[in-house]
């Protein structure tokens, strides 16, 4: 496929600077990213996949997760393949790394690398015999992560309605929901609430 290597890097360096946290491997990330520029198609696509794994390898948040994702100006071609194969490896290697706090987030993420796999494997199924190698490989990684994900969905903790008829402090609902204010950011968190100071007065909530 004669995807355009300079906006695949472009994205990849803007995903390991937003996701890598460790100084050392963000460098040298970014190193491998330059050099890759250089690369035949043969040693691009490999490179391109292992850059993708570090970087997934990196994700601890939903955040991180959610930020693997093809940039909307990306919206067909052969550019936007590569990266779906790109983002269905990475979301499979990132599903797992991340301490899920509910059982839909889980859930969600689940469907999330369900659907990329699918999406990465249609691409690697068009490419017929040259692609063979490939679609075994990335069919397995996402066969394991889509179980690994449902196991931490089966052992995470479920969500709950509150309703309190009154508006009132985050902090005040996490002391009397879990004995703990300081959990005041989980609740505004999985509440989807942009006033901490003052909650709804129905809201979901972490079971405990």
């Amino acid at each position: 496929m004669a995807a355009n290597k300079d906006t695949i890097l472009s994205w990849l360096a803007d995903l390991s600077a937003a996701v890598i946290t460790d100084a050392d491997d963000l460098a040298e990330t970014s190193d491998r990213i330059v050099a890759a520029a250089d690369l035949g198609a043969d040693a691009f696509a490999p490179e391109a996949l292992d850059i993708m794994r570090v970087i997934a390898e990196s994700v601890t948040s939903p955040t991180g997760f959610d930020m693997i994702i093809i940039p909307d100006t990306i919206s067909s071609g052969d550019t936007f393949d590569a990266m779906a194969v790109l983002v269905s490896l990475g979301l499979s290697v990132a599903g797992g790394r991340v301490n899920w706090q509910s059982r839909p987030q889980a859930r969600k993420a689940r469907t999330r690398i369900s659907s990329a796999g699918d999406a990465g494997l249609a691409v690697a199924s068009a490419m017929g015999g040259d692609g063979a190698d490939l679609y075994s490989w990335l069919s397995s990684i996402v066969e394991v992560a889509c179980r690994l994900v449902s196991d931490l969905a089966a052992n995470a903790v479920p969500i709950v309605r509150v309703q309190t008829g009154i508006s009132l402090p985050s902090t005040v609902l996490a002391y009397q929901l879990y004995g703990d204010a300081a959990r005041a950011v989980d609740l505004v968190d999985i509440a989807g609430s942009a006033t901490p100071l003052v909650m709804p007065t129905a809201f979901d909530a972490l079971a405990s």
